[in-house]
C-alpha cells in the first residue's frame, strides 16, 4: 500500500510543468549540433522520455544530415533536453 502512495506521489507531484515546447527542444539541439541538419521532416525525430526518480521530462532529439549522393541521412546527433529547465545533454 505504502508503495502504491509513493509511485502515484512520484507521478503527480514530481512531474514538472513542460516549459520547453517541442519547437524549443529542436532549435536548442540545431543550435549545439556540429553540422545543420537536413529537411525537418526527414531529418529530426523528437520524443519525450521519463528519465529518473522521481521522473523528470526530457526531450530526445535526433538530427540526421544527408551527405550521401541519394540524400540517405548518414550523419547522426542525440540530445537530451530536460523540458524543465532547457538544459541539454549529448545522449
Amino acid at each position: 500500500m505504502v508503495l502504491v502512495a509513493a509511485l502515484a506521489f512520484t507521478r503527480t507531484c514530481g512531474a514538472p510543468d513542460q516549459r520547453i515546447s517541442q519547437d524549443e527542444a529542436i532549435a536548442i539541439a540545431t543550435k549545439n549540433a556540429s553540422f545543420k541538419p537536413c529537411d525537418e521532416q526527414k531529418c529530426v525525430l523528437i520524443r519525450a522520455v521519463n528519465q529518473g526518480i522521481p521522473v523528470r521530462l526530457f526531450w530526445l532529439v535526433g538530427l540526421a544530415q544527408a551527405i550521401d549522393p541519394n540524400g540517405n541521412p548518414v550523419r547522426f546527433e542525440n540530445f537530451l533536453i530536460d523540458m524543465e529547465t532547457g538544459a541539454i545533454t549529448r545522449a
